[in-house]
């Protein structure tokens, strides 16, 4: 179908461009919005496209066409809405709603009340498409004003709350414009049905002809399933028998000697498990169907005997369906790539729809060809595609010219060169195995990293062999080599194939011997690397190269002769470009060996692909150049390789002043982030001329390619027409203006303002407002805002400090996803903040975003004391100026700076330095005592000392510290130690490492609530997480109770369902009502207690852990009144909303039944029935218990003529003590000691023991060969 905003439709240019779109896709329904042409018109339009029928719709703001085949009906006609029912001679039907929406947001409000009551109303496939007159996000606007965040929000509300999604498109991203503005106004939402039915529909953005308005050209399709090829299944590994059958095709006979006879051994267990899967494992989803069938048989059986017998078979037959469902859970999560929701409650359908989802985004409907033609041919997209990859991968260099270098590269040692050419051993293989994600995409053999990890047993001596085979000069075979190319669309509407990112799935064999070179390749990159170079280098992060962008961008309007100029380059298809020759010829200049050189070369070469089009594959080519995307290996690879272009930069500009980049702090010639990089130099012809024939000569050289139209410049804003005519006829490049995004963060200049930060808070919105978020249960809704919501915006916490409104906003997405249900608003039980606490807190385990900024605030500050990375030397040389960095204070400092001073305070007391040079401040720092010197000493002032200033050749100066710091002072000093030849080292107070890290800085700086035992008992790693989750609402009365709902001012009657006698409330329906009280008094009794005197829900949970004769988070005790609120509130609603009469009979029978599924999952351990040896509930105990070799701890006496030195130490009401002794090689003491330290954490007064163990041996001339302490930290 074809809709289309188009004024004068009757016009002749309009219908002629009509009558060729309509032609060319077989259009079977047209609609036109706003065709601004007098209805008789109509029927003109009619014959000159050739529709049979047509009509006016909306006072003639709508024309829709169509053609006898299907029949319409128009069924609700809203101001700015039409919608039609269509029915197809095949008998389906599908409903469409045409929107022309008006331009005021105000006006829009009852489009959005139409569609919200729409989406209440439709049942079946439902299609929106039109002109909506706004946009979802700041990326779809262009030019003009900054797009009105109030209205995207009102938009996206109103898509979230009708459930609806985004159709795929291709095409231009924008649908409208005036010449000045271009806006994606235009589009197409589908519901979940339309989605499931039609998983491969699709919209094209035409050309917009002599309309502001491009037509929408949708295509419905929901794809033809082929023969799929093996892929290994995690489920598998479930059977009993899967692990015989690995056994046996692993030990049949093959030819061929290392990785030929290891490839020709997962061919043999390949045939074997295609064989089983059919004719044992059998098809998941119709064993579903057979089990629920079973399941429903048996069920009638028990309704007619209801004896002890058909109850077993009942209780069976539910066990088996519980365990299918699980099994088909699992292979629809491995299919999704869903990572993040591993276990728990049973979200089938959510991982199905994100499968469908991913499908559909992934799907190529239509390409354009660099001759300007549109490809829709299936054939004729594989034919291109294979030609098209097959063409970048090919070599275009005809004879290789090792380029001049003007500058040294860092030398590999000899020692380095031997560690990563030798032979792999057993163990270093096994980690690497291990560390592959084993539900990551298989290559075309379909064996994933799961299957290497399961069976290890058995083929860890022949992959060994394989392995060790290759690091003995053998050429990887092309079995090995084989490669899928999938296409990952880059920007929305990709419709050429310079739009996709080829990704390699490289089968597991060839990627465990990239990873192995890989992981040793990284212990050298650092020293070889340039330390504007982040990427992939360890040590190093991403982080550095927005931070400091953003710190020159504060400098980029200094005045100056020739102005200060920033370029970003944009390196076209970077990792596939890499020429072979280029790599070898830079990897002898690092001084890798011929053998290392030989070893990384049969890696990248012999490399066979096959491109992945619509999940077929096409073609089968060599490659000739490039590194693949998706090899371990190639990120290290390309760094190495572009270490020329920025070395060179470096050269090119730090040999002549005039060329650098004015700046407060340190020179910083580039940043690079593998191929993402920015150049900061000056604007002058002479340095623009140097900086295009360097260029020049790099990408003939490596056979990269800068895309000029891509790249982009930044001058101040005072810099003349003239300049930027400078830049942009030396480079090439266009001007671009802030704020730009850089490595995913918007980079700006001036005050930062929200509308910055729309990016995340739309993407949190797609994830939040998806309908496939609304098949997840509550505990998978739990999980999804803990791991994957929160996890979103932390990458640009980590560099940026929003403001609060939008970190409220967050939170009010975050808050609406847990409580509204199916699109539609619900009671907010509670506000964000307030579940932003631990779960021993009586929060839900949720971050605050706003402590998660502190958190992030007190990285910079460490990471800026620390001084070690590129940003802290820069800061440090612009801001601090050699006082202590507490104390500076700059006249114009930048947002970064004002957020560093901000979390300072916060964060120094948790710092402490352990002494080495002693560059550290005497007053300010804390190294000696809790407390810095200057809070401790009195004086008028403090001049600024270094700690080193009192080091002496025997020991602390005495003398000098007499003149400065009372005599108790000075003790506690010469208790301190010191070692010139050492660094001062940082420690972070807070973790028992003293390593810094995120989670302990929000432990310190969060807000902070009191520990609740009671709610410390709800959550349970043996219950789903939607139970525990139903008692913490129990636990606040966050339920729609009658007396509850009143209590908000909604006038309702109430009777409770169970007695009709009393009104409905939480106490009456969980506890005190006859139905509940029957059921704690029977499963109390099964435990051999009774409760008494409990008021409250709270003295319930309490009183049931205390019964237990050794109280434990885990124990049945403690889980079992959550077990029995879920099944009190199941029966309630069950006779609120079915009209079940619920009794304690069906409560306690639904309980038993539940408790015996998970005595069959076999999730239940003796320890959790500790003390309760006669609960009939023991035998549902199905795992043996672990045995446990117990290990004889002992002191052992120190070898002939050596002594030991035993400490230990505590701490007790946050005092610290601590002692030890020392003893000879017949175990005679030698002496023994005890000291109070004062207020030290256990980390902090276990070092102290030791230290002072150690002083006293000094003291008395002993030399302890051997220290024994008892502290695992």
């Amino acid at each position: 179908m074809v809709v289309w905003n188009i004024r004068g439709a009757s016009r002749k240019d309009s219908l002629r461009y009509l009558h060729k779109i309509c032609k060319a896709n077989k259009i079977r329904i047209l609609v036109l919005l706003e065709p601004l042409s007098d209805t008789p018109q109509l029927e003109v339009v009619r014959r000159f496209l050739g529709f049979d029928r047509a009509a006016v719709a909306l006072n003639n703001k709508v024309w829709v066409f169509w053609n006898d085949e299907l029949s319409l009906c128009f069924r609700e006609m809203a101001e700015q809405l039409l919608h039609l029912g269509i029915s197809f001679p095949s008998g389906c039907s599908i409903q469409l709603s045409t929107v022309y929406a008006r331009c005021s947001r105000v006006g829009r409000r009852d489009l959005w009340a139409a569609m919200e009551e729409l989406a209440g109303s439709v049942r079946g496939p439902w299609l929106l498409a039109g002109d909506f007159n706004v946009i979802t996000t700041a990326e779809e606007r262009a030019g003009g004003s900054p797009a009105n965040a109030r209205n995207i929000e009102e938009f996206n509300a109103a898509i979230g709350t009708c459930g609806l999604a985004e159709v795929p498109f291709d095409g231009s991203l924008f649908t409208w414009t005036n010449g000045r503005v271009w806006q994606r106004l235009d589009r197409a939402l589908m519901n979940r049905d339309w989605a499931e039915g039609y998983d491969l529909s699709h919209v094209s953005h035409l050309s917009r002809g002599r309309s502001d308005h491009a037509p929408l050209v949708i295509t419905a399709n929901n794809g033809r399933k082929g023969k799929s090829s093996f892929k290994f299944l995690n489920v598998w590994q479930r059977h009993s028998g899967f692990m015989e059958v690995v056994r046996q095709g692993w030990a049949l006979p093959v030819e061929g000697l290392g990785m030929p006879k290891f490839h020709n051994k997962l061919r043999a267990v390949k045939g074997c498990l295609q064989t089983w899967n059919v004719q044992v494992f059998g098809n998941v989803f119709n064993k579903v169907k057979a089990a629920e069938a079973v399941m429903k048989q048996r069920e009638e059986h028990f309704d007619k005997e209801r004896d002890s017998v058909s109850r077993a078979e009942l209780e069976e037959a539910k066990a088996a369906y519980s365990r299918s469902l699980a099994v088909e859970c699992e292979y629809w999560r491995q299919k999704s790539g869903i990572k993040w929701l591993q276990v728990g409650d049973a979200n089938s359908a959510y991982f199905h729809s994100r499968c469908r989802q991913r499908r559909s985004y992934n799907f190529v409907a239509r390409i354009k060809e660099q001759s300007g033609a549109w490809l829709e041919d299936i054939h004729d997209i594989r034919r291109s595609a294979v030609g098209f990859f097959s063409s970048l991968f090919a070599s275009e260099q005809h004879g290789f010219l090792p380029p001049a270098l003007p500058f040294s590269l860092p030398q590999l040692t000899s020692a380095d060169n031997d560690r990563l050419g030798a032979l792999p051993g057993m163990e270093e293989l096994k980690g690497v195995v291990f560390a592959l994600d084993a539900d990551s995409a298989p290559g075309p053999d379909g064996f994933g990293a799961g299957f290497y990890q399961v069976c290890w047993d058995i083929i860890k001596s022949d992959l060994l062999e394989a392995v060790q085979a290759f690091f003995q000069g053998m050429r990887l075979p092309r079995c090995f080599t084989s490669t899928s190319i999938i296409l990952l669309p880059k920007v929305a509407g990709a419709g050429q194939w310079k739009d996709f990112r080829p990704i390699s799935l490289c089968n597991v064999c060839s990627k465990i011997i990239s990873k192995l070179v890989s992981d040793r390749l990284a212990t050298v990159l650092p020293t070889l690397v340039s330390p504007w170079q982040t990427g992939f280098v360890p040590g190093r992060g991403i982080t550095d190269n927005i931070l400091l962008t953003q710190e020159l961008v504060v400098d980029l309007d200094r005045r100056l002769r020739h102005p200060n100029l920033m370029l970003k380059l944009d390196m076209e298809k970077a990792y596939d470009r890499v020429e072979w020759p280029f790599l070898l010829f830079m990897l002898r200049k690092f001084g890798f060996t011929e053998h290392v050189v030989d070893l990384i070369f049969r890696l990248v070469s012999n490399n066979w692909f096959s491109v992945l089009v619509n999940g077929e594959p096409s073609g089968f080519f060599k490659s000739t150049r490039g590194v693949r995307q998706g090899d371990p290996v190639s990120p290290g690879l390309f760094v190495l390789i572009a270490e020329f272009l920025g070395r060179g930069l470096h050269h090119l500009l730090d040999s002549q002043p005039h060329r650098r980049f004015v700046s407060a702090g340190t020179v910083v010639p580039y940043l690079a982030f593998a191929d993402d990089m920015l150049i900061f130099t000056r604007c002058s012809e002479e340095c623009l001329s140097a900086i295009k024939g360097f260029l020049s000569d790099y990408q003939e050289s490596s056979g990269q390619r800068v895309n000029v139209t891509k790249s982009s410049f930044f001058l101040p804003s005072w810099a003349s027409p003239g300049q930027e005519q400078l830049v942009h006829r030396g480079l090439g490049f266009n001007r671009q203006t802030f704020p730009f995004t850089y490595l995913g963060a918007p980079i700006y200049k001036g005050r930062r303002c929200g509308i910055l930060f729309d990016g995340i808070v739309s993407k949190m919105r797609s994830r939040l407002e998806h309908w496939s978020t609304k098949l997840l249960s509550f505990g998978g809704k739990l999980v999804l805002a803990r791991h994957v919501l929160a996890s979103l915006p932390m990458y640009l916490l980590q560099v940026l400090d929003p403001p609060k409104a939008v970190l409220t906003r967050l939170g009010v997405l975050c808050n609406s996803f847990l409580w509204d249900q199916n699109g539609k608003r619900r009671i907010h039980w509670s506000s964000w903040d307030n579940l932003c606490f631990p779960v021993d807190e009586g929060g839900l385990g949720f971050r605050s975003f706003r402590d998660m900024a502190r958190a992030f605030s007190a990285k910079l500050w460490w990471r800026f004391r620390l001084g070690t990375s590129v940003w802290a030397e820069f800061m440090h040389a612009k801001y601090v100026n050699g006082c202590h960095p507490a104390d500076a204070a700059p006249v114009r400092p930048s947002a970064i700076w004002r957020r560093l001073q901000t979390i300072s305070p916060m964060v120094e007391p948790s710092i402490r330095w352990c002494l080495g040079d002693g560059l550290v401040d005497f007053w300010k720092d804390r190294w000696v005592l809790h407390e810095p010197l200057e809070s401790v000493v009195v004086r008028p002032d403090h001049p600024h000392f270094l700690v080193s200033e009192f080091f002496t050749l025997d020991g602390w100066d005495e003398l000098r510290l007499a003149q400065w710091v009372p005599s108790f002072v000075i003790q506690a000093i010469k208790d301190t130690p010191f070692d010139v030849s050492q660094k001062d080292r940082m420690v972070w107070l807070p973790s028992p490492t003293g390593c810094f890290s995120v989670k302990s800085a929000w432990e310190v700086l969060r807000q902070k609530r009191q520990y609740s035992l009671v709610d410390s008992l709800l959550w349970s790693s043996v219950l789903p997480m939607k139970m525990s989750f139903l008692a913490w609402r129990v636990m606040r009365n966050f339920l729609p109770l009658d007396v509850t709902l009143r209590s908000r001012g909604l006038s309702c009657p109430s009777r409770c369902g169970c007695c009709y006698l009393e009104e409905e409330d939480l106490l009456h329906v969980f506890f005190k009502g006859p139905v509940a009280s029957e059921v704690w008094r029977r499963m109390s009794a099964r435990f051999g207690f009774r409760l008494s005197n409990c008021l409250g829900m709270a003295s319930v949970f309490k009183a049931w852990y205390w019964t237990a004769a050794i109280p434990s988070k885990d124990h049945i005790r403690t889980f079992m009144p959550v077990v029995l609120c879920w099944f009190l509130w199941s029966a309630r609603n069950q006779e609120r909303f079915c009209g079940v009469r619920w009794g304690s009979d069906k409560v306690i029978c639904e309980v038993d039944h539940f408790l015996e599924g998970l005595g069959k999952a076999n999730l239940f351990r003796r320890s959790h029935f500790n003390g309760d040896v006669d609960c009939d509930l023991l035998r549902l105990v199905t795992t043996p218990p672990r045995r446990r070799i117990p290990r004889a701890i002992m002191w052992e006496k120190p070898p002939f003529g050596l002594l030991k030195l035993n400490s230990d130490a505590s701490v007790k009401h946050g005092r610290a003590t601590g002692g030890g002794l020392v003893r000879d090689y017949q175990g005679k003491m030698i002496f023994a000691f005890y000291k109070e330290f004062g207020e030290y954490n256990v980390l902090e007064a276990e070092g102290l023991a030791l230290l002072f163990g150690l002083q006293l041996c000094s003291q008395r001339g002993l030399r302890p060969s051997l220290v024994e302490v008892d502290s695992k930290a």
